[in-house]
């Protein structure tokens, strides 16, 4: 007889007739599903589905889900597919602090016999309108437009108002602002106004330069190997040219076969229809070559247009080729370079008199980058870049911008740990390594704080030169307390430091360099702590070149 506390449908994980022949009675296979073991319970089921809502900023909204299954049941919340830490209970409470927290929120209950999921609860929000992407700075020429967009979200509609200066400008009310026929007192801060019922926002800065036509001017860009040697010429147009001429010199023994292919000629090798190429040249624009110093490492090139139809600034209009000469292995050490030889330097018609063609020499460029790996003696992420010179001029300073350093598995912005400072308006890190002869190649260590220990960077390096210049010498005491060791091929300086002084590490060949004047100071500074810090001299960027043992000495000067 069935106990009247009990009717339905018997099921256990076995056909009944199998029961006996794994040693379970049939009536205590029964006994075991009245009483509802683990083993044989329920995976959850969602019983009470999250309500969608609407909620303004400042207050919280409150979600929450019913389920039933067997316990322990555990909870996890997710807001567009995306899984919220901490957010492992039933009832999920959400702090409303702007609109972009709106959308779909969902909970998966799970147990040790399955997972269910929630609908979707659809969150709104309303509140004052959130600039998603401001407007990023602009530069332009005399006379040519310049254009600022922002990209906001918040409860519609939304209206705009564009401000130069902080002043609203007149009839700029929508997302995209465009200035026309931009003149030299447009030049400064633009920002744009987001407006709904709930409130405003006023977006960052963004700047407009608005630069005077540019002088004409040639550059040889970076090389390439990948099959033939090649590199870009660059034009730098003022936009009233038809003409121009230019002389390219390199080493002979390195390189042979040296020619320039015209932008739009390559194009057409390529196959590549006149509308789709980023060519410079106008389409009936006829090149000419003087080979008549080839062999000495010299060609001549001359081209000529019908109307001046270039835009202004700077174009590539073409391709220096050639290939290594035999027993040559390192392009970078052909010498390229602009003079005013077999043809010189000029465009036309001139401009104020002039028709001097400015010929700038080759930037150094990145050769090589090394794989990353941890200093445990720093605890920085460390990777040797190679870079060099492969013009035929003397680079007075190499500057690398890092960008793209991104965020480690904890969020943290990556930094570039021996960064000398930040390029504005982007606010971009570099080094500067100092001058690099012609043909020169060289190395140094990028070294980058990851506070994770495990995350690899994916630096951008940009690689050119800039002025020389000599960094100010510091006005401090030098520190008494100093140690040095040399440690695994490199030198490590330990001192003392005050909380928020700055200390400068200097090196000589010898000692008396530091009275008579033959030293160097290695920059960035380090920020004081209030207790032992350490330095370590690897070589470029920090110091010139790698320390050799015994050939130098380091003091440290402390300042404000």
């Amino acid at each position: 007889m069935v106990s009247p506390l009990f009717s339905g449908v018997f099921r256990t994980p076995y056909p009944m007739h199998l029961a006996p022949r794994h040693g379970l009675p049939l009536c205590l296979g029964l006994l075991l599903v009245l009483l509802g073991t683990p083993a044989w319970g329920q995976a959850p089921v969602i019983t009470t589905n999250p309500a969608s809502q609407t909620n303004t900023v400042g207050t919280s909204a409150i979600l929450s889900v019913g389920a039933s299954g067997v316990s322990p049941l555990s909870y996890q919340w997710y807001w567009g597919g995306v899984r919220l830490p901490a957010a492992t209970n039933s009832t999920l409470v959400i702090g409303l602090f702007n609109v972009l927290q709106a959308g779909n929120y969902v909970a998966v209950v799970s147990n040790a016999l399955g997972s269910a999921t929630s609908a979707p609860a659809a969150l709104t929000v309303l509140g004052p309108p959130v600039i998603v992407t401001p407007p990023s700075p602009q530069s332009t020429y005399l006379g040519q437009n310049a254009t600022f967009t922002v990209q906001a979200a918040g409860t519609a509609p939304l209206t705009y108002q564009w401000l130069f200066q902080g002043g609203a400008i007149t009839a700029a009310t929508n997302s995209t602002l465009t200035v026309t026929n931009a003149a030299f007192n447009q030049s400064g801060p633009i920002s744009v106004q987001v407006r709904n019922a709930y409130g405003v926002t006023t977006s960052i800065q963004a700047s407009l330069i608005v630069n005077p036509w540019p002088t004409p001017a040639l550059q040889i860009g970076s090389l390439s190997t990948t099959n033939r040697v090649q590199a870009p010429v660059l034009f730098t147009a003022n936009s009233t040219e038809t003409n121009l001429s230019f002389s390219v010199t390199f080493n002979p023994a390195v390189f042979t076969n040296m020619t320039f292919v015209a932008e739009r000629l390559l194009g057409a090798v390529l196959g590549a229809p006149s509308s789709l190429r980023p060519a410079a040249l106008p389409e009936d624009a006829v090149v000419s070559l003087d080979t008549s110093l080839l062999a000495g490492g010299n060609l001549g090139v001359s081209i000529g247009w019908s109307k001046p139809t270039l835009p202004p600034g700077p174009g590539r209009i073409g391709w220096l080729e050639c290939d290594l000469a035999p027993g040559a292995t390192n392009a970078m050490s052909g010498l390229l370079g602009l003079v005013g030889s077999p043809v010189p330097g000029v465009f036309g018609p001139p401009i104020g008199g002039t028709n001097t063609l400015i010929l700038l020499p080759m930037d150094p460029q990145t050769v090589s980058t090394s794989g990353f790996s941890l200093d445990r003696q720093t605890g920085f992420q460390q990777q040797t870049l190679t870079f060099a010179n492969p013009g035929n001029g003397f680079i007075a300073n190499t500057r690398i911008a890092v960008s793209t350093l991104g965020n480690d598995s904890l969020t943290n912005l990556i930094t570039l740990a021996n960064s000398q400072g930040l390029l504005v308006p982007w606010l971009t890190p570099f080094v500067d390594l100092g001058g690099v002869a012609p043909g020169e190649t060289r190395e140094a260590l990028m070294q980058f704080y990851v506070t994770d220990r495990v995350t690899t960077p994916t630096p951008t390096y940009s690689v050119y030169g800039t002025p020389g210049f000599t960094p100010p010498t510091p006005n401090g005491a030098v520190l008494p307390n100093v140690t040095t060791r040399w440690t695994n091929g490199l030198v490590l300086v330990e001192f003392p430091t005050l909380l928020a002084y700055r200390y400068y590490i200097q090196y000589a060949p010898t000692l008396a360099g530091f009275t008579n004047g033959n030293f160097q100071t290695s920059f960035p500074p380090m920020l004081g702590t209030g207790s032992q810090r350490q330095w370590l001299d690897s070589g470029p960027p920090r110091t010139q070149s790698l320390p050799v043992e015994g050939s130098r000495f380091y003091r440290v000067v402390e300042t404000r």
